[in-house]
């Protein structure tokens, strides 16, 4: 089930303070309202007492999708400020597991560190797709249209509204005004493919390698690559 708990806030438009009640994780399968209420931007979200502003807070979250075997872990991060996610994210699975009966046998908890990632994860796990290969995908288009998709400045979103049985559908999107640009396809008969060639051990192995986690991300790889490169 949901649980919340009432948090200390102040108004960014009028810096009002005050309580508010917070979803800390989320159970959709209980409650698929909250599901709809996370898509729509309204979960979390607050009305100022004093100037009627109405703004949404980001904060961690756990949404939890027992009919796909998901669950995933919101912890709002900075691109430079990672590391410590990541930190922060072991810390809570460490104090969830031990509140646990040793005999659960609970799903794989992914991290995202926006909530635009974490509605992509949910499109993604809903559609069965393979975040790790969907991130090597990513990353393969990247390389090839470096010149105009530089990651410090564009992101590449999954869209499962536009995907079709022939090709799944990537939305390109502005880090800094979070503005959708332009759309790109990728064969999902290729995307089959990546799917045998890694589940082969040396080729599963190499993926690992490349995409650890528990954090996936394409373009944070490339960043750090050109990073250590310019060093």
């Amino acid at each position: 089930m949901a649980q919340t708990r009432i948090y200390p806030i102040s108004c960014p438009k009028c810096e009002a303070t005050g309580d508010a009640t917070l979803f800390d994780s989320i159970n959709v399968m209980e409650e698929p309202e909250l599901r709809e209420q996370l898509l729509a931007n309204e979960l979390n979200t607050v009305c100022c007492g004093g100037c009627q502003f109405t703004y949404r807070v980001d904060k961690p979250l756990l949404y939890n999708d027992p009919e796909h075997r998901a669950m995933i872990y919101l912890i709002p991060t900075a691109d430079d400020d990672q590391i410590e996610g990541e930190r922060s994210f072991r810390t809570h699975m460490a104090q969830m597991t031990s509140a646990m009966p040793a005999d659960i046998d609970l799903p794989q908890v992914h991290l995202v560190f926006s909530r635009t990632e974490l509605v992509e994860r949910i499109f993604l796990l809903e559609s069965g797709l393979k975040p790790r290969i969907v991130e090597y995908i990513k990353y393969s288009i990247f390389a090839q249209k470096i010149d105009t998709l530089d990651p410090h400045e564009k992101t590449l979103l999954f869209n499962a509204a536009d995907s079709t049985e022939e090709s799944l559908c990537f939305v390109v999107q502005d880090v800094a005004s979070q503005q959708l640009e332009s759309v790109l396809e990728y064969s999902r008969q290729a995307y089959h493919g990546l799917c045998e060639m890694f589940d082969q051990d040396e080729h599963t192995a190499s993926l690992l390698e490349m995409f650890p986690g528990p954090y996936l991300s394409a373009r944070i790889l490339l960043i750090r690559e050109s990073s250590q490169v310019n060093e």
